[in-house]
C-alpha cells in the first residue's frame, strides 16, 4: 500500500509545480505534500526535489488551471491522509 501512496503522490508532483509566487491554493496543497512526504520518511533531500518538480509543474499552467490543480491535490491528499 505504501509503494501505491508514494507512486501516486510522485505522479501528482510530476503533474504539478511552483512554491514561489504560488496561487494560496498551490501553497497549501504542497503543504500538504509535504507533510505526508514526512510521514512516508522522505529525506529531506528527497522532499526539496519534490519541491523543486512542484514548482516547476506549476508554472507550466495558466493561473486558474494551476489553481484548479492544486485544489484537486489537496482533496486528493486529504483522503490519503485520512
Amino acid at each position: 500500500m505504501n509503494h501505491l501512496t508514494l507512486a501516486l503522490m510522485t505522479t501528482v508532483c510530476f503533474s504539478l509545480s511552483a512554491c514561489s509566487n504560488m496561487p494560496k491554493e498551490c501553497e497549501e496543497s504542497w503543504e500538504k505534500l509535504e507533510s505526508f512526504s514526512k510521514q512516508m520518511g522522505l529525506s529531506e533531500e528527497q522532499i526539496k526535489q519534490q519541491k523543486v518538480q512542484f514548482e516547476e509543474g506549476i508554472k507550466k499552467h495558466p493561473k486558474e488551471e494551476a489553481i484548479q490543480i492544486c485544489q484537486t491535490q489537496s482533496n486528493f491528499l486529504g483522503l490519503v491522509g485520512k
